[in-house]
């Protein structure tokens, strides 16, 4: 009797060490996988945002009706400004650039005004884009590069249009560049679809389809030509489009 209780002793011994054997491989796995590149691909609650920003833009006209606004566009399309149409509580404004920095928006309006030509500056205010989801750090950056490509775009067809204005660059070599800059857009909108359209939400499908909008006015822009409008005006004309696009979208996610 003494010899089966020491056998069946030892049987549940040997068991309890073969348990805790797996037990223990099983956790350094765990512990492992979360150590390695793919551990930090863990699904994490995130925030991505991008902040609220004030650009400064020149109006050269302030209208009651669109109709008389959209005359006034194409006057200063002709002079090489954007000619965009900004609706607001006060009415619409003729805009014809746009600034990060007050300085060189107040710089602009004293230059204009000195050669005769009334303008004043337009505050615009963009407000927090926020977007919550359950990402990896692959899919956060992705998202991350979405959400910020708005403004980023806006910089990069701010120089381009100051290169041609400054002949830095003529119309074909902009249009080399922007090509660059679509390339660059694309990818990041790729990167999105790719991660997200298996699993697009609310807030996210808004994005995809806002940014879809940016990818039609670039195209646009790529494709335009005309004798009669200066191509630094319709360069400035497309970051319009893309900041207002961005309005847009701040008010529905």
């Amino acid at each position: 009797m003494t010899k089966n209780s020491n056998k069946f002793s030892k049987f549940i011994t040997v068991i309890l060490v073969v348990v805790c054997l797996g037990l223990c491989l099983s956790f350094a796995e765990l512990f492992s996988s979360l150590i390695t590149v793919g551990g930090f691909n863990a699904i994490k609650s995130n925030e991505i945002k991008q902040p609220s920003f004030t650009l400064y833009a020149i109006s050269l006209y302030k209208t009651d009706t669109k109709a008389k606004a959209q005359d006034l566009a194409e006057i200063v399309q002709r002079k090489s400004g954007a000619g965009y149409i900004w609706q607001s509580d006060e009415g619409f404004y003729v805009l014809a650039s746009c600034y990060e920095n007050l300085a060189d928006a107040q710089k602009v309006k004293d230059n204009l005004q000195s050669s005769q030509t009334t303008s004043e500056i337009v505050n615009l205010c963009f407000q927090e884009i926020s977007v919550k989801a359950e990402v990896n750090e692959q899919e956060k950056n992705a998202l991350l590069n979405s959400v910020t490509s708005y403004k980023n775009m806006y910089k990069k067809l701010y120089d381009l249009s100051v290169s041609i204005d400054t002949n830095l660059y003529t119309e074909i070599e902009a249009k080399v560049l922007l090509s660059d800059i679509i390339s660059e857009f694309t990818k990041i909108t790729t990167n999105f679809e790719t991660l997200f359209n298996p699993k697009l939400t609310s807030s996210l499908l808004e994005l995809k389809l806002s940014l879809k909008n940016i990818s039609n006015i670039l195209e646009s822009l790529s494709n335009f030509s005309s004798n009669e409008i200066p191509y630094t005006s319709q360069v400035k004309n497309c970051y319009f489009k893309i900041l207002e696009e961005y309005y847009n979208l701040s008010k529905t996610v």
